[in-house]
């Protein structure tokens, strides 16, 4: 099962940004063959320096559920789709990195599903017979 979409990151800002599942259970079959995993109630720890994950998405959420403000805006990576949040001081002009893949973008190309999508297309005419 999983616990939805996380957001993880080192709290001394290790890269590659790789974590271990720790406290969370780990099912494998008789010939010790991964299963599956239950990371609900785990916790993760980033793999260089060992310190205790941060999870930037459940902190968010529990921001707009103790403020009871609505939750912050995500953007969405265009290369391979990881949701992030924007700096707090983001300059909309200013250029994005997604921490996934390195693609960089700009607040515009990644918040799309904010915007919509429009399109310009010219309604074709009927010929009367």
């Amino acid at each position: 099962m999983s616990a939805g979409r996380r957001h993880l990151v080192c709290p001394y800002g290790c890269q590659p940004g790789r974590f271990e599942l720790i406290g969370g259970a780990v099912y494998v079959d008789s010939r010790g063959v991964y299963l599956s995993h239950e990371e609900r109630l785990a916790s993760f720890r980033c793999e260089v320096c060992g310190s205790v994950a941060i999870d930037l998405a459940a902190a968010a959420a529990a921001r707009a559920r103790d403020t009871g403000a609505a939750a912050l805006a995500t953007v969405i990576c265009p290369s391979c789709q990881t949701r992030l949040l924007p700096p707090e001081d983001l300059d909309p002009a200013s250029h994005l990195e997604c921490p996934g893949c390195g693609a960089e973008f700009s607040f515009e190309e990644g918040s799309q599903h904010l915007l919509g999508s429009f399109s310009e297309t010219e309604e074709e005419e009927e010929e009367e017979p």
